[in-house]
C-alpha cells in the first residue's frame, strides 16, 4: 500500500475537455473526473474555472486522505515546459502566453509541472503503455490533429526549442490542402479526425453512394469520424475508401521518420486509432513498400494500450520525473 504522499494527479487538458485522475506509483488511476474545458468562455473565465475545478478536487481528494503531492498536466499547442508556459494553441484560440502551471501551483499550494500533450501520451505509453520495451520510438495521436511524441535511447526527446517534435506537420503533399499552421499538405490534414470528416462530407456534396447519409438521417447527429467509421465497419466502399487513402498517408510518413531515425517501433494512438482495423493494413502495405533502406521486420507498429488514459497517466509520470531531476 502507497503512502498518502506519493500520488499524484495527471490532468489532461484538452481544447474540448479536460480529463483528470489521482495516480499511484504504480501506475493505478484510483479516482478519475472529466469536465468542460468551456475554453468558448473566453481565456479569463474558461481559465478560473479550471483552476476552481483543480482546487476543488485537491480538496476532495485530502478530505479522503489522499492529497496529490504533484499535478502534472498535458496541454495543447505550443509549449515552454520549462517555465509551464502555453505559448500559443490552435484548440485554445486565445490562450498567448499563458502561466498555467504557475496559476494552478499558486492557487493549489503544490508543485505542477506541464508539458506538451502529444508528449505526456508518449510517457504514458513508455511507463505502462504499447512502448514499454522500446528504446527508440514514435507516438503519433490520432485526433482532431496529428500529435507526435519521440524517445531516443529510452529518453524523451525535446529539440534545442524544448517542445518535442511536429510530425503532425512534415509535408507529404506539396500542393496539398492548406493546414491550420500557415503550411501545405501536411500529415495534418490527410490523416486526422477533422480531415476525414472534410472528404466525407465532400462526398456527400457531391452526391457519392454511401451509407453515410442513411446513418446521419437515422442518428440527426452531425457528421463525425465514428460516423465514418461506422459506415466503413458496415462495408461502405466510400468510407473505406476514406480510411484507405489515410492509411496510405500514414504509411508514408512513418517510413519517412523509420529512415530518419530507425525507430524500432511506432504506436498510434488518439480517437481515430480505434478504426486501425480497417485503416492499418493499407498503412502497413505502404509501410513496407516505402521502407527501403531499413528491415521492416524489425519495426512494430502498434496501437496504444492505454486508449483515453494516456494522457492522464503520462502526464503524472512527466511530474514524477521533473520532480526527480
Amino acid at each position: 500500500m502507497s503512502s498518502n504522499s506519493d500520488k499524484i494527479l495527471g490532468i489532461d487538458l484538452g481544447g474540448t475537455r479536460i480529463k483528470t485522475g489521482l495516480v499511484d506509483p504504480q501506475g493505478n488511476i484510483l479516482l478519475s473526473k472529466n469536465f468542460l474545458t468551456s475554453a468558448e468562455l473566453g481565456r479569463q473565465k474558461a481559465l478560473k474555472r479550471i483552476v476552481k475545478i483543480i482546487k476543488k478536487l485537491v480538496k476532495i481528494y485530502t478530505q479522503f486522505g489522499s492529497k496529490p503531492n504533484l499535478i502534472g498536466i498535458g496541454a495543447p499547442g505550443v509549449i515552454d515546459r520549462a517555465q509551464g508556459i502555453i505559448k500559443h494553441s490552435p484548440n485554445l484560440p486565445d490562450w498567448n502566453e499563458v502561466p498555467l502551471a504557475q496559476l494552478i501551483a499558486e492557487e493549489a499550494g503544490i508543485p505542477t509541472f506541464m508539458d506538451k500533450d502529444a508528449n505526456v501520451v508518449t510517457y504514458g505509453e513508455k511507463w505502462i503503455g504499447a512502448g514499454q520495451d522500446f528504446q527508440n520510438f514514435v507516438c503519433l495521436t490520432l485526433g482532431t490533429g496529428v500529435g507526435s511524441g519521440l524517445f531516443l535511447n529510452g529518453r524523451p526527446w525535446f529539440g534545442n526549442q524544448g517542445s518535442g517534435p511536429e510530425f503532425g506537420h512534415v509535408t507529404i503533399e506539396p500542393r496539398g490542402e492548406p493546414c491550420g499552421c500557415g503550411n501545405r499538405g501536411c500529415l495534418e490534414t490527410l490523416a486526422s479526425a477533422s480531415h476525414l470528416v472534410k472528404r466525407a462530407q465532400k462526398g456527400l456534396d457531391k452526391k457519392i453512394p454511401t451509407l453515410l447519409g442513411e446513418l446521419l438521417n437515422h442518428k440527426t447527429k452531425p457528421l463525425t469520424a465514428k460516423v465514418v467509421y461506422e459506415a466503413a465497419r458496415r462495408g461502405d466502399p466510400f468510407c473505406i475508401s476514406l480510411f484507405a487513402d489515410l492509411g496510405r498517408y500514414l504509411g508514408i510518413a512513418l517510413a519517412n521518420m523509420v529512415h530518419t531515425l530507425l525507430l524500432e517501433g511506432v504506436i498510434l494512438g488518439g480517437g481515430l486509432s480505434k478504426a486501425s482495423t480497417i485503416f492499418l493494413p493499407y498503412l502497413e502495405k505502404e509501410f513496407n513498400k516505402r521502407l527501403t533502406m531499413a528491415d521492416s521486420k524489425l519495426i512494430s507498429i502498434r496501437i496504444s494500450s492505454l486508449g483515453e488514459k494516456s494522457g492522464i497517466l503520462g502526464a503524472a509520470r512527466m511530474a514524477k520525473e521533473r520532480q526527480n531531476k
